[in-house]
Parts: structure tokens; sequence; C-alpha cells
């Protein structure tokens, strides 16, 4: 048996261990749009919290400026919740990466 064949039967015997596993996994199409949805609420919030604090410096009226302000902190908290969702979900997708080349790695170290 070549080098190929073995890597071939080890393949096809990880594919079937891995469908014997019947763990459900998450959607990745789910997980992009939420990478998506965290990375837009981010920019998003940052922008609204930087044009705000820029109105409410040359408002005339205190009262405007404290409702720019109050949008402005809005912002701010959106960029953050948008930064959390887009770190949570890109670093899942990082270490689910890392993860599997470390499985193959050390299944390629113990076989060899």
């Amino acid at each position: 048996m070549t080098d190929n064949q073995a890597g071939d039967d080890r393949l096809g015997q990880f594919e079937t261990e891995v469908a014997g596993l019947r763990i459900k996994g998450g959607s990745i199409e789910r997980e992009r749009q939420l990478t998506t949805l965290g990375l837009a609420l981010a920019v998003v919030g940052a922008v609204l919290a930087l044009v705000m604090a820029i109105v409410s410096s040359s408002a005339a009226d205190s009262r405007d400026s404290l409702t720019y302000i109050s949008v402005g902190i809005l912002g701010l908290i959106l960029a953050v919740v948008g930064a959390v969702l887009w770190l949570r979900y890109s670093l899942t997708h990082f270490l689910r990466y890392w993860m599997l080349r470390l499985i193959y790695e050390e299944r390629n170290r113990s076989a060899g």
C-alpha cells in the first residue's frame, strides 16, 4: 500500500468517524451574517458617536447639546456591542480552524 492510499484510507476513516458523531454544527452562513452585522454595528455606532460629538460641540442650546450627547452615547453602545459580536464570531471561526489543523497534524504525526 502506498502512502497516498494510506492517506486516503485515513481520510475516509476520519470522515466516517465525524459523520458518526452526530454533532449538530452551526450554520456557517448564519455565523457569517452575524460577523458582518457586528462589523456594521461597530462602524455605524462609531461614526454616529463621532458625528454627535462634533455636532454637540457647536450646539447653541445646552438642551440640544445634551440630546446630541445622548445619541452619541447610544452610538458608543452600538459600537461596543458590534465589536463584541464581531470579535466573538471571528475568534470562533479562527479557533475552529486552528483546532482542526492541530487535530490533522497530530493524526499525521501519530500515523507517521
